[in-house]
């Protein structure tokens, strides 16, 4: 049984709420894929990026 209190995960205005543009892929598509992929890296790379930043500036 589902918990009523727990957010939907598959839901888009969920993510939005949280301040997360939701990647949608379609796997039938290669180049969907790809471009989803590439996506996903992009947020990584980014996220790496402002962590590394917030730890040089604790480290002042």
């Amino acid at each position: 049984m589902t918990d009523p209190n727990e957010p939907d995960y598959s839901d888009p205005a969920y993510w939005a709420s949280q301040g997360i543009e939701m990647i949608v892929i379609n796997t039938e598509n290669p180049e969907s894929v790809n471009a989803g992929f590439e996506e996903i890296a992009e947020r990584i790379r980014q996220a790496v990026t402002e962590i590394r930043e917030a730890e040089d500036q604790a480290d002042f």
